[in-house]
């Protein structure tokens, strides 16, 4: 934009759609944007450039075929600072919207290092033999703007991009029994240009690479090749022959550049080769902390120092996430469409409060286990609302309340100090016939309201014995990782135990603690310690001789890794992760590694061994 402004608003669409490319869409014109200009436009020359950059963004879109359908302007972006004119940069921000046909073929950047694939780069939209630095992320490591920036030239060719790659997201190829998708990876090439893609590609895989980069222009360096931002895609396929082929026969520029190899974590190595020429050959460790340095730097004003010390001993060693799953979880699910199913399913509350959040992804998934689930707020409680009619009782994620008193206290504050609805939840809780599920903040008000912990079940009276004290990490931590299904009491995970699965964690205050040591001895050896959180080997903290692994295997830093608790008689469940969000395979941020993963490519419903807890309790309601 600082070079030239309609250039800028060119670019700028380009990459919204090749951001948006991996994901399958209905259709490139169905498309529509939210356009956000932040600019100086009362400042000398900045009215006339801004109308510049609107202008070539209306011609833009209609050569594309898309549409702006709102957005909003800020054009003030300007003040006298100490007798000095102080101007923001004019800023296009476009924001892309599609109805997605199949959120299960959506590709991400990680690299798989299949056998069979390798990695493509599809240059479009620009001329073909410039690759202009202008405006890159380069320049600006050497203090420059530069006078030439990319420019799209030809927004057809994006076109015929975008359509060749949606057609690949929906196909599969057979390799031996398994179908797998064409395409295994992408990334588009902007902010810091090829290298970076390649790059970012290869630290999300956590992968080797071989790349041999063709330079097809004549009497350009290698250094404009690989950092130049003009538009462009990087494929991971599994069919390079026939992608070539097709994205050749439409006159696109497509060339094969290397592939990724199964040499993990402190074994991977980089090499980057130009008309055979190496220009990179380094440890993958040792590139991707350069390109974690500035995050670390700004870690430092939020995160406990201590932990990105150990996070930063993790990255250096961790290999490829190995899970296990012994169990059998799939079952038919079209019965859930069959009105009279519900008449005798058994019935669930899904109980939420001011502030909650997860209260679909818990109801969907009870939903596919069978139950009849129903909308409950803490409103219809107060207001007279019966748990009598009830089987479960699932406490929902988010942040009652705002969190303003602590996770979950006023959420419990609301049971606890109402007598009849203390007592609508005592009676619910010492009825042999129910159960209850609590996840995050839900999680936290069973521990608030004693429903887990080292007392008897018969107690009409528990102080609570587990609370949830804030993040060792010192900060909210929202991430997916493994985690290890012990053997315990609960009935939600029975079936399960020395499973290792993958799990969201999203919560601010998720260190189990204990009123004693004696509490959390007597939770071990009464089987209610139930999930724990492990690293890539599936490994826990005792196992090398340690309280608890280091962040950010273990995000919270519980003592023994915990992450969740039952009551003694196994009806109650207590988890801070989110298996809620974690049961659908397409929910899982690897879903590309797990070895289930292909297994119901042609079934309606992409369920993970999460679901088998769900189910778990539909069962011991039906027995």
């Amino acid at each position: 934009m600082l070079i030239n402004a309609e250039k800028g608003a060119r670019m700028c669409i380009s990459e919204t759609i090749m951001n948006l490319i991996w994901a399958p869409i209905t259709d490139l014109k169905d498309v529509k944007m939210s356009g956000n200009w932040m600019w100086a436009a009362k400042c000398d020359g900045e009215g006339a450039r801004l109308v510049d950059a609107v202008g070539s963004l209306c011609r833009g879109l209609r050569e594309i075929g898309c549409a702006i359908d709102g957005g909003k302007d800020s054009l003030s972006m300007a003040v006298t600072a100490h007798g000095e004119l102080v101007k923001s940069p004019g800023t296009l921000v476009l924001s892309a919207y599609a109805p997605c046909t199949n959120v299960t073929k959506v590709v991400n950047p990680a690299l798989t290092a299949s056998a069979e694939s390798r990695l493509l780069w599809i240059k479009c939209g620009g001329e073909k033999n410039k690759m202009r630095l202008g405006g890159s992320s380069l320049a600006q490591v050497y203090s420059q703007i530069g006078d030439d920036c990319p420019d799209i030239e030809d927004f057809s060719e994006i076109s015929k991009v975008f359509s060749i790659v949606q057609g690949l997201l929906l196909q599969d190829q057979i390799v031996g029994t398994i179908n797998k998708p064409m395409i295994l990876a992408g990334h588009d090439i902007s902010d810091g240009g090829l290298i970076t893609a390649i790059l970012e590609m290869a630290f999300a895989g956590n992968v080797s690479i071989g790349i041999d980069i063709k330079n097809p222009y004549e009497e350009m360096s290698s250094l404009d090749l690989l950092f130049a931002e003009e538009c462009g895609i990087i494929l991971e396929v599994s069919c390079p022959d026939d992608v070539i082929k097709r994205f050749r026969d439409s006159n696109v520029q497509c060339q094969m550049i290397g592939f990724a190899s199964d040499s993990y974590g402190s074994n991977a190595h980089v090499k980057i080769h130009v008309d055979g020429k190496l220009e990179v050959d380094e440890k993958l460790v040792d590139l991707r902390e350069e390109w974690e340095l500035i995050g670390d730097k700004l870690g430092q004003f939020q995160t406990n120092t201590n932990s990105l010390k150990e996070a930063k001993k993790v990255r250096e060693n961790c290999q490829k996430i190995t899970y296990k799953c012994d169990f059998d979880w799939f079952y038919e699910t079209s019965f859930i469409y069959h009105q009279q199913y519900f008449s005798t399913a058994p019935r669930v509350a899904i109980i939420r409060e001011e502030g909650s959040n997860g209260d679909r992804e818990m109801a969907s998934a009870f939903t596919l286990a069978g139950f009849q689930v129903f909308d409950v707020t803490m409103t219809d409680i107060l207001s007279g609302h019966s748990l009598v009619g009830y089987r479960g009782a699932a406490f929902v994620g988010g942040f009652s309340y705002a969190d303003v008193l602590g996770s979950a206290k006023g959420w419990a504050a609301g049971v606890l100090f109402n007598e009849r609805v203390s007592k609508e939840f005592e009676n619910f809780r010492s009825r042999s016939d129910t159960f209850s599920f609590g996840v995050c903040n839900g999680c936290q008000l069973m521990a608030h309201l004693g429903w887990i912990g080292d007392h008897d079940d018969e107690e009409e009276v528990r102080k609570p014995t587990v609370f949830l004290d804030e993040n060792e990490c010192g900060r909210f931590e929202s991430s997916f990782g493994p985690v290890k299904i012990e053997r315990s009491r609960s009935l939600m995970l029975s079936g399960m135990e020395n499973s290792i699965l993958g799990l969201w964690s999203s919560h601010g205050e998720g260190r189990f603690t204990y009123s004693s040591s004696l509490n959390l001895k007597n939770l071990k050896s009464n089987g209610q310690i139930c999930v724990r959180f492990c690293d890539d080997q599936g490994k826990i903290g005792s196992d090398y001789g340690s309280q608890r692994l280091p962040y950010p295997w273990n995000p919270n830093g519980s003592v023994e890794d915990v992450a969740a608790i039952c009551s003694r008689n196994g009806r109650h469940l207590a988890m801070m992760p989110h298996s809620d969000r974690s049961f659908l395979t397409w929910q899982w941020a690897e879903s590309n590694d797990v070895p289930w993963n292909t297994r119901f490519d042609q079934q309606n419903v992409a369920l993970s061994p999460w679901i088998r807890m769900f189910r778990n309790a539909y069962n011991w309601c039906k027995e």
